[in-house]
């Protein structure tokens, strides 16, 4: 149990851009509709259909392009720490060492479990994060979900409690 790497799942990853063309096309439907065919014009409805669409165009490019990167790599466990590289959170704090975690506990937002890891001294890891996302990783500790991992949520848990019990 030196090292454990745990790459991304493409057929997660697969399901999120389906489900982001389906948002897409509604919301650039919905929008052609309220500017085109309804018979009264509401431009706030409309400029938000519009916006959300544009958004779920960012969300499609940025996803395709994820899906066809080299480095499949989504978590890295090992003696020195932790490396969550499945948000862009994880990806600025980078490496997480054992001894700097306080606590390993496991909680469910949005009826989505995940593992959080909570900080000894999280000050030591945020400097280059913006003031909201260093008080949000201060009072809940790091997120590490299984939403895109090759793994499910239980074995997840039980690699980084192990990992953390061995190693702090």
């Amino acid at each position: 149990m030196n090292e454990t790497i745990i790459e991304f799942d493409s057929k997660k990853r697969l399901k999120l851009i389906v489900f982001g063309i389906v948002f897409t096309v509604a919301t650039l439907t919905f929008a052609y509709y309220i500017f085109f065919v309804a018979q009264r014009i509401n431009i706030t409805f409309g400029t938000l259909m519009f916006m959300m669409g544009c958004l779920g165009c960012y969300g499609l490019i940025s996803g395709t392009k994820s899906m066809f990167d080299k480095d499949r790599t989504g978590l890295i466990l090992n003696a020195d720490g932790i490396h969550f590289k499945g948000t862009p959170l994880g990806k600025a704090i980078g490496l997480i060492k054992w001894t700097a975690v306080q606590s390993v506990s496991e909680g469910v937002a949005h009826r989505a479990p995940f593992v959080s890891v909570k900080l000894q001294n999280p000050e030591d890891h945020i400097q280059n994060l913006s003031s909201q996302l260093q008080q949000f990783v201060i009072s809940n500790g790091i997120a590490v979900t299984a939403d895109q991992l090759s793994v499910d949520f239980n074995e997840l848990k039980n690699l980084i409690a192990d990992y953390h019990q061995r190693y702090r």
